[in-house]
């Protein structure tokens, strides 16, 4: 398995475990074709294409990276697939895509949402986008769409605006902090841990053909994420349920058991 990063959210040496194991490391840029080109010439038969500035706060403060990684990206990623015979793409996009509020029993059928920040916006384009380059050049495309991503894992975000709320919740706790909700922390938010996302990406196939699914386990509020961060009954409902095929072992609860 070749894994590869810039580095812009991750560093180098949090890969050394995975690369004794076996793993060749890389490092690449997915804006540059002359960087993406030569990860395709094993001919793999299967691309996961999982990089991205997916921070909303950086977003904001670093415009223009965002829309080169999160725009460019996507096209160069699927262009040089294509170029290299049509390997199948498993893209890491967001239950965002349905936007902030979505209502009721959420599956891959329903309509993209308004956005507020590019990161979000982008997974929307891109999603499009990997599906027009899929029909045009016959490869197969799984959009896996990840609900908040939570857990322990060999590469973890040291920067605060790119760690995922279940992650800072549980820190910030620990370490007897306040916990900051917007808007009283009535949003509902899928979530998932990292160990049955790992499993279900690596078993995700497009068949030949484009598919869409939910990778996620519970939906919840940030208001029930914070009171089992700390230590309280969660209460009230999510405005919404978030459905997946998938099967998953881990709980929100018991992470911060």
């Amino acid at each position: 398995m070749t894994l590869a990063d810039n580095w812009f959210a991750t560093n180098r040496e949090q890969l050394e475990r995975l690369e004794r194991r076996g793993a060749r490391i890389e490092t690449a840029d997915i804006r540059d074709r002359g960087s993406v080109e030569p990860l395709l010439q094993a001919a793999p038969d299967r691309v996961y294409l999982l990089a991205a500035q997916a921070s909303r706060p950086l977003s904001f403060s670093d415009p223009a990276y965002t829309e080169e990684t999160n725009l460019i990206g996507p096209r160069v990623v699927a262009e040089s697939i294509a170029a290299a015979g049509g390997a199948e793409l498993v893209f890491a996009s967001s239950l965002h895509v349905y936007g902030p509020e979505p209502r009721g029993a959420v599956r891959p059928s329903h309509p993209y949402g308004p956005q507020g920040d590019l990161a979000h916006l982008s997974k929307v384009y891109a999603e499009l986008l990997l599906r027009l380059y899929a029909d045009r050049s016959g490869f197969g495309l799984a959009l896996m769409r990840l609900g908040i991503v939570y857990g322990p894992s060999p590469v973890e975000h040291e920067r605060p605006e790119s760690q995922t709320v279940v992650d800072k919740f549980r820190r910030r706790a620990s370490a007897g902090q306040p916990l900051q909700l917007d808007d009283g922390g009535r949003a509902t938010i899928g979530v998932v841990h990292v160990e049955d996302t790992t499993r279900i990406l690596l078993e995700a196939s497009g068949d030949g053909g484009v598919s869409a699914d939910n990778v996620v386990a519970e939906s919840v509020t940030v208001a029930q994420v914070a009171a089992l961060a700390e230590g309280r009954e969660p209460a009230g409902e999510p405005a919404c349920t978030f459905s997946s095929p998938f099967d998953y072992a881990h709980r929100l609860s018991g992470y911060f058991e």
